[in-house]
């Protein structure tokens, strides 16, 4: 197999896109590398796991306002009854098909931020998960927020897997010009050439592509993306070297959610050092037939999740892992015609983990008090960003959110 310098070219190039490295070639305008600073993963520095609800979930029948005024009027056939719901208090409780993490939540483990949203918000899919994951709501950003913390609070390390995308879409939250994070779906499929190319074959192209992509062989401002290249090649080989180390102690329900959540654990356990994961699960768009399929679909992220947390205390690795859930919306108040309900706003979130410091946090917002038959949000979502950064992760939240928010107490 021979290729000509172009073809090797355009062939990386669409390599690194599947790896879920890719960007525009030249993207540095001083054409400064990445940091070539020795690193010295540390392995028992916190992880926060980002799980995206796609769609627009209906935080009020998540945690469910039972004892609130305006509830049952407002849902007269997609009401959640005082019998069946997951009782937290006399005002609010979970969806029943919530049961693993009430169960958490009763052993401290999870922390439910109420009535989170941001001003002026957008009831668009694209333009509010767009703000939830570039953390800006006034203007247009191409940076995310994760993107900017991984920027900056390891910038030195040269770990290929200090954070990574597991799923099939990438996220913005990760959108960068410095750096690129690779998109998985699992380790089997994470290679860097098709399986069925012959061995020799491999060997002969790697050699070829790292003699290529070796940024001390390029002009400056080509150097960055030569480095993605490179990060690429060995984000393959480092996953491929961590398969082996994990053992499957729990049974995963059979999901594309769960399985992806296990890949987490797997990652994990061999000893990836990765310090942000994102894992998706959509879905919850939910306009007609509410009832029945938004229970569905919180028992199968119930299940999911619970499966996780079970995993990785089998591993040890509760208390190093924070897991946090987030929609880029929530419902409206009054369910529509269709047995559904439409783009809403303010939402509750969901974090969790062992050194979590579980209970309610925030105000439920009123039912009758509305923007427009929207909920008025409590907590601004940014805050809970900057808590996870400043307090979790230790990273440079003020950077990464361009100023600082109010700091909450579950972390």
């Amino acid at each position: 197999m021979k290729l000509t310098r172009r073809e090797f070219l355009i062939k990386g190039t669409a390599l690194l896109a599947a790896l879920g490295l890719g960007g525009p070639m030249i993207f540095a305008e001083d054409g400064t590398p990445l940091s070539m600073v020795s690193d010295d993963p540390n392995v028992e520095n916190p992880v926060l796991v980002i799980v995206q609800l796609s769609g627009g979930n209906d935080g009020i029948n998540t945690l469910v306002p039972y004892g609130l005024g305006g509830y049952f009027d407002a849902r007269p056939t997609l009401k959640i009854t005082e019998s069946e719901v997951l009782a937290i208090n006399n005002e609010v409780g979970l969806h029943p098909s919530l049961t693993g993490l009430k169960q958490l939540y009763d052993q401290g483990k999870v922390a439910i931020i109420q009535g989170v949203g941001y001003p002026k918000p957008d009831h668009s899919h694209f333009r509010s998960m767009e703000i939830w994951q570039t953390a800006e709501p006034e203007k247009y950003i191409r940076s995310g927020w994760l993107g900017r913390y991984v920027e900056t609070a390891l910038a030195e390390s040269k770990n290929p897997l200090k954070a990574i995308q597991i799923g099939s879409a990438a996220s913005k939250a990760f959108s960068s010009e410095k750096i690129g994070v690779p998109l998985i779906q699992s380790i089997e499929s994470f290679n860097f050439f098709d399986a069925k190319t012959p061995k020799a074959d491999q060997n002969r192209l790697s050699k070829a592509f790292l003699d290529m992509y070796d940024p001390q062989r390029q002009i400056a401002r080509v150097q960055v993306t030569c480095q993605r290249g490179v990060d690429a090649y060995e984000s393959v080989e480092a996953i491929h070297a961590l398969a082996g180390a994990y053992q499957n102690k729990i049974e995963y329900p059979k999901s594309g959610f769960a399985k992806d959540l296990q890949l987490v654990v797997r990652l994990l356990a061999g000893g990836a050092g990765t310090r942000v994961f994102n894992v998706q699960l959509g879905g919850f768009d939910d306009h007609a037939d509410e009832k029945n399929m938004h229970a569905k679909l919180l028992l199968q992220m119930d299940q999911a999740l619970s499966a996780f947390y079970r995993d990785l205390e089998a591993h040890g690795l509760q208390d190093r892992v924070v897991t946090m859930t987030f929609s880029e919306f929530g419902r409206r108040v009054r369910e529509n015609g269709s047995g559904g309900t439409d783009h809403g706003t303010a939402a509750p979130m969901f974090v969790f983990g062992g050194r979590v410091k579980g209970g309610l946090y925030g105000t439920q917002p009123s039912l009758t008090n509305l923007d427009n038959g929207d909920l008025k949000y409590e907590v601004d979502f940014r805050s809970v960003y900057y808590t996870l950064l400043d307090n979790w992760l230790k990273g440079d939240a003020k950077g990464a959110l361009g100023q600082t928010y109010e700091k909450l107490a579950f972390v």
